[in-house]
């Protein structure tokens, strides 16, 4: 593709803002962030692209650190009667605007109270900002497009970086998630140049009605937002399920104009497997496999991305490949990818 769309160009700028994140919070592989040491519980709290990088936050906090962690959308929180929030519980709010309307509501219901907060933007200007207990700032640069990319992915690395924070507050050993953390950049420059067969899934995609992307653990997280991501790009009726509730009903959805999407990576479970064999076994349907591996998964179309030895790059690379899949299906779609129909932030004034 030729740079002619602010989407990509913001694509294409994760590299640097990530290892400039890094590089600002991780020395000597020991990560430097202030935050609450007395912390029980975490309470993430977003909506869109913001709540599946607070889904992707909830497993680093209950894989990485140990603890146990929820989110729930900020509409709910701003809207609901309940306001027994505590003072053992940190609550994390995402939000790239840092003016998000709902998200701001969430936030000055628990501002009244004894607990805290911590705010993840991109705008330090923000009323989210100026409310916060902690504040971290992605330092994305100002994202043009309405889709959210840089940002999405920065707000990832910072709660993955929050999570091994806490964890080093308890003595866990974070060594083999940053042991290859500064190859991050390295990897995300592969994925950008050498990832197989997105164009052939992106021409296929962008002549279905419909398509349903599965995933388990972090890679459900990743199926919501490349859902959110191609549905409000390109407008196709997408939808994303844990992998092992998809076949409790929903694979209803499969049939000759739905096609159905899954991520895998190499240290996928034998329930994973399980899962996609039965599914493609049992539904005559087109498959899409995103994965760092090649291996007979018995799908129609394999998007293989290099493989890393860190998990977090892993899941960086998988965002990106994500990006780009949405951004290829809503050019072959001649869809104005970068102001999506009817699509607009939603902020307070």
């Amino acid at each position: 593709m030729n740079m002619t769309y602010l989407m990509e160009d913001e694509i294409n700028s994760q590299g640097k803002i990530i290892e400039n994140l890094i590089n600002n919070y991780i020395v000597n592989y020991c990560v430097l962030i202030d935050i609450p040491l007395n912390i029980k519980r975490i309470e993430l709290i977003a909506s869109g692209s913001s709540y599946n990088a607070a889904l992707f936050g909830k497993y680093f906090f209950q894989n990485i650190a140990k603890i146990d962690a929820k989110v729930e959308f900020a509409s709910e929180i701003a809207n609901s009667p309940f306001d027994n929030f505590d003072s053992e519980t940190l609550y994390i709010f995402i939000s790239q605007s840092g003016n998000s309307t709902d998200t701001v509501l969430a936030m000055e219901k628990v501002k009244k109270t004894s607990a805290e907060t911590l705010v993840i933007t991109n705008n330090v200007q923000s009323k989210m900002y100026e409310l916060a207990d902690y504040k971290f700032d992605i330092h994305a640069g100002c994202e043009l497009a309405v889709a959210a990319t840089k940002t999405f992915s920065a707000s990832v690395i910072m709660l993955w970086l929050i999570a091994l924070r806490i964890a080093q507050n308890k003595h866990i050993d974070i060594g083999d998630e940053t042991k290859n953390v500064y190859r991050i950049l390295s990897n995300i420059e592969n994925t950008l140049k050498d990832c197989d067969n997105i164009d052939l899934a992106a021409k296929f995609v962008s002549g279905q009605r419909g398509l349903s992307i599965c995933g388990f653990n972090y890679y459900y997280a990743m199926a919501r937002e490349a859902a959110l991501k191609i549905k409000e790009t390109s407008y196709i009726n997408t939808s994303s399920y844990p992998l092992g509730e998809f076949i409790h009903g929903h694979f209803a959805l499969l049939n000759k104009s739905n096609a159905f999407l899954v991520y895998l990576t190499s240290d996928c479970s034998a329930f994973e497997l399980k899962m996609l064999e039965k599914i493609l076994s049992t539904y005559k349907t087109k498959s899409i496999v995103i994965s760092d591996v090649y291996e007979d998964y018995n799908c129609d179309i394999l998007i293989k991305f290099p493989k890393s030895n860190s998990k977090i790059a892993s899941i960086i690379s998988m965002i990106i490949v994500t990006q780009l899949l949405a951004l290829k299906i809503a050019i072959k779609l001649k869809r104005n990818v970068d102001k999506p129909k009817g699509l607009n932030k939603v902020i307070k004034g």
